[in-house]
């Protein structure tokens, strides 16, 4: 038989594991609650953009690119704090000389408080600025492999617009290339390059990406073979007499190619007599060179043939 009093507790049992499950819920809700509405706080360093530069100035100095800021806010809202610009803003009419405060570009959607910035406020020092057309010169370094050495050089465009402070600029004569090497070099170099620059001051160049062309050529050498022998050439089966027998031939061309001919003697004094008939004529003397070699003259350059009849 089940007593009253235990008849009573089995009742109230459900109710009890029912409210201690609704305690747990709500434990867990307000540390939810806590940790969501928790404030953290975090240090960034951010550039510092410069806007509202007025015409015909340039920023010579700058006390600070980067700045410090000090945020606070919720955690998720402290995951897109590495979006938020830095800015300074020049008045429509700004001192050469002036600072200028540092001012968060910062959404308002977000929880985010600005707690500080260092530094607060950002000194500039402006200048004048001119323009001016001036020529650009290729800067080489190095010499070409041996037998070989520099040719013509061309630029394209041959000048450009230079902008920037009225000092820096108002005494350049020219504009300089970035170097370009010719140690070794063989043949001709084509390269788009950038100018050199130069100095502390900031120059603007229009355009400032340049095509050379440097020419690397081969070094001239010239010789005199002296007594090539004269011929009537191969297909001449007639007995004809060529006076004087020999020419002195003097060439020039690349030093390699030059020094071979010496060594093979590879030059030929041809007369072609085959559509002559029998006789004495005064003809020249074909002068055949390899490829690469020029004639610059034969002594002598007359030679008397002499085709006996019935020959």
């Amino acid at each position: 038989m089940v007593r009253p009093e235990e008849k009573n507790a089995k009742k109230r049992l459900p109710t009890f594991i029912v409210g201690g499950l609704a305690l747990l819920a709500l434990a867990a809700m307000l540390s939810f609650g806590i940790h969501r509405f928790q404030r953290v706080q975090r240090t960034l360093v951010t550039p510092i953009e410069v806007t509202g530069v007025p015409d015909g100035y340039a920023i010579e100095e700058q006390s600070h690119t980067r700045a410090k800021i000090r945020i606070e806010g919720q955690p998720e809202d402290l995951t897109r704090a590495n979006l938020f610009k830095l800015q300074v803003t020049l008045p429509d009419t700004p001192e050469t000389d002036g600072a200028y405060p540092i001012v968060p570009s910062i959404s308002s959607a977000t929880s985010l408080q600005i707690l500080e910035i260092i530094p607060a406020e950002l000194h500039i020092r402006l200048v004048e600025t001119i323009s001016r057309e001036l020529p650009v010169q290729v800067r080489l370094e190095g010499q070409p492999a041996p037998g070989f050495r520099l040719g013509r050089v061309t630029i394209k465009p041959a000048t450009t617009a230079v902008s920037g402070p009225s000092e820096a600029i108002q005494h350049l004569e020219f504009i300089r290339t970035t170097p370009i090497n010719l140690a070794g070099a063989s043949a001709p170099l084509k390269l788009e390059i950038p100018a050199e620059k130069s100095g502390e001051a900031t120059l603007t160049l229009t355009p400032d990406l340049f095509t050379v062309l440097v020419l690397v050529e081969e070094v001239p050498s010239t010789i005199l073979l002296k007594g090539v022998p004269v011929t009537t050439g191969p297909e001449e089966a007639r007995s004809v007499s060529v006076t004087p027998g020999t020419v002195d031939i003097e060439v020039t061309g690349p030093a390699r190619l030059v020094e071979t001919l010496k060594a093979t003697g590879g030059v030929t004094a041809v007369i072609d007599t085959r559509k002559l008939k029998a006789g004495v004529f005064v003809r020249r003397a074909a002068i055949i060179l390899p490829e690469g070699v020029s004639l610059i003259g034969a002594d002598p350059e007359l030679f008397t043939v002499n085709i006996p009849p019935n020959s």
